[in-house]
């Protein structure tokens, strides 16, 4: 499926700006906006933009979820992380947003099975 999802992008990328927009908001892509506390309730034309930058990626079991400039979002699978198991719709590195190193988090989850997520890199914001 993310094979899929990234071979589809290259599509839509060929639409205009408005309609890659639109095709990106019926495909579900906002339910990960709204999953990262400062990207919920963004003006409609600012989420039509976020969500064109959201890339999914998969991990297999035994992995870990190491994204230091990145927010993820889980779509599908589990994580181990300090002692929590985090499931569909919980977020990692949503501290990409600070500027200092020092202040983000700098423990990775650990995927239990195999993890969907959709990806937002920091310099796409």
């Amino acid at each position: 499926k993310v094979h899929r999802q990234r071979h589809q992008q290259g599509t839509i990328r060929a639409l205009s700006l408005g309609l890659q927009g639109e095709v990106a908001l019926q495909s579900g892509a906002d339910l990960a906006c709204n999953c990262v506390w400062y990207l919920r309730d963004i003006h409609r034309d600012v989420l039509v933009d976020v969500v064109n930058y959201f890339v999914p990626d998969m991990f297999s079991p035994g992995e870990y979820i190491a994204h230091k400039q990145a927010c993820s979002v889980i779509r599908r699978g589990s994580c181990w992380f300090k002692g929590q198991i985090l499931v569909r719709d919980h977020v990692i590195g949503e501290d990409m947003i600070l500027d200092s190193e020092h202040l983000r988090d700098s423990v990775f989850p650990k995927s239990l099975n195999y993890v969907e997520v959709m990806t937002l890199q920091r310099e796409d914001l």
